[in-house]
């Protein structure tokens, strides 16, 4: 398959999409071989009618979980951790009321089999800023106190955002590094995603989109809070931008950020996804579309959406974000491809 971009084209659908779906605002990227595309359409903040533009910033939620499965596949490729090995072995204090913890591997924790329960709370309201704010969490009485909801050898799939904090703890006590450190130093600058940060409380922020949710009458509001709290950091703290996201998918299309063999490893599926017909791999979902197969993930909090995938075999990503609760930015991914792939 050759995709041809009409860029007048792409950008008739989204304003239809910006329209049906009733969204304050709506970025879109795509990259193609060796183009990129950019569009950018309604509001940073509807409330005061500032215009969208590409360069503006979106909390992009559980994307940041991709780069926690890169951080620990380059610690493996250094010989540093063991995708087999116990997490005890790196954190032996950790601890669970349920005895069955003890077996959990890393393995288990990237892919989300470990039968860790999901966060409680993350009290984006009252966030914590400092350096020890993951470790406290990661031993607070909260994971302490939960049991597995089944033996991690079972292999069955629960999404976990407990166990994305425990594996950005890891890389922590490994590297002698914050969890932000390690991914600032070895990802963002290799890779000059220099409008990416995982430390939010630090920005500028003049220049990132505002959170919108609907009220009953459907009308947009604020978001009463940004979706910022360092205790959960690893799974969801990640802000950036179009051109930031873009230069981390070319980096795993080409296989430039980890060894190319090491992508075998990290898109290996690992478990069915319930109802959607999905496969988790290594931190990476993957899904088949008209035959192709793409990886990826959704990022999603109060006030956000992200939608990033891509597709190797085309040497294609595409990257929608909404500053808007529950906006359905996976379906307009999906919804773009199919126009793309019906113009041939």
């Amino acid at each position: 398959m050759s995709i041809h971009i009409n860029t007048e084209k792409v950008k008739e659908y989204l304003n239809k999409f910006l329209f049906y779906y009733d969204l304050p605002g709506l970025a879109v990227s795509i990259g193609y071989r060796d183009k990129t595309y950019l569009w950018a359409l309604g509001y940073q903040n509807a409330l005061t009618k500032a215009p969208l533009h590409t360069r503006h910033i979106f909390h992009m939620g559980s994307v940041t979980k991709t780069l926690v499965g890169t951080s620990i596949l380059q610690l493996c490729e250094k010989g540093i951790v063991d995708l087999e090995e116990k997490l005890i072995a790196y954190l032996p204090s950790f601890q669970m009321a349920d005895s069955r913890y003890q077996n959990i591997t890393l393995r288990h924790l990237l892919s989300h089999t470990s039968g860790m329960p999901d966060v409680e709370d993350y009290h984006w309201e009252s966030p914590q800023t400092d350096d020890t704010a993951l470790e406290r969490y990661v031993y607070s009485d909260e994971v302490k106190n939960a049991h597995l909801l089944w033996a991690p050898e079972e292999g069955k799939f629960y999404y976990s955002n407990i166990a994305y904090e425990v594996l950005g703890l890891v890389i922590a006590s490994v590297t002698k590094k914050t969890f932000e450190d390690y991914v600032t130093e070895n990802i963002f600058r290799p890779l000059g995603m220099n409008n990416s940060t995982l430390l939010t409380f630090q920005r500028d922020m003049t220049e990132v989109c505002a959170p919108h949710i609907k009220t009953p009458e459907n009308q947009f509001a604020l978001v009463p809070h940004f979706p910022y709290n360092r205790s959960h950091g690893p799974s969801s703290t990640l802000t950036s931008n179009l051109e930031d996201l873009g230069k981390w998918a070319e980096a795993n299309l080409h296989k430039t950020i980890l060894k190319p063999g090491t992508y075998k490893t990290a898109w290996e599926k690992q478990a069915l996804v319930p109802n959607n017909g999905e496969h988790i791999c290594l931190s990476w979902f993957c899904r088949k579309q008209s035959n192709y197969v793409f990886y990826g993930h959704e990022g999603t909090d109060d006030g956000f959406r992200t939608s990033f995938w891509l597709c190797p075999e085309l040497d294609l990503y595409i990257i929608v974000c909404s500053n808007l609760t529950k906006a359905p930015v996976k379906k307009i991914s999906k919804q773009l491809f199919d126009n793309l792939s019906n113009t041939n």
